[in-house]
């Protein structure tokens, strides 16, 4: 088990907030015929309600999610948005600008999202389940993507374990800060 305790309470001395715990009990990327797999487990101090609600909070993201530059809801209907975002992707001396098109399903406790543009990935589709386990939250963020441009598997494997892993804490550090402060958004 890997557990982030001090990583986000580091990123969230940043923001000025001490962050409750988060813990990665999984963490895997692998490739296969060209497919880059990841899959994330983790527990959260948080109701899976308010974990839904910052995830499906778009417009808000790159608030919390710093390497997501924009994010814009182009669509909106019952179980389905589509959202636009331009992110830049960082590793050592790398940097990608990164263009997405996602058609995100939202259920309860289920989002589902897939590129529908194909600048930067040829694939790039996965989602995050949000459950309540021994009155903790849990989550799985998984994605399968495939890029456009040349990356060597090293520097893409690593980026995708860095990025899943700081998502997940950011994500606890955005609940933490939403549960002191009701009317934010």
């Amino acid at each position: 088990m890997r557990t982030a305790r001090a990583v986000a309470a580091l990123g969230a001395l940043g923001a000025g907030a001490l962050a409750a715990a988060v813990t990665i009990d999984e963490l895997d990327v692998a490739r296969q015929r060209g497919h880059y797999s990841l899959e994330a487990n983790g527990r959260l101090d948080a109701t899976p309600e308010s974990i839904y609600a910052v995830l499906t909070d778009y417009e808000q993201i790159p608030r919390f999610m710093p390497d997501i530059r924009r994010s814009s809801v182009l669509e909106r209907s019952e179980g389905m948005t589509v959202v636009e975002q331009e992110a830049v992707a960082r590793l050592m001396m790398f940097s990608k600008r990164i263009h997405l098109i996602l058609e995100i399903q939202n259920a309860p406790g289920v989002i589902r999202f897939r590129d529908r543009c194909g600048k930067s990935f040829a694939r790039y589709e996965g989602g995050w389940t949000i459950a309540e386990r021994d009155g903790q939250a849990v989550v799985r963020y998984d994605l399968t993507a495939t890029p456009s441009f040349d990356v060597p598997e090293f520097l893409l494997k690593r980026l995708l374990k860095r990025d899943a892993l700081q998502m997940i804490e950011r994500l606890q550090t955005e609940m933490t800060a939403r549960s002191r402060e009701p009317n934010r958004h």
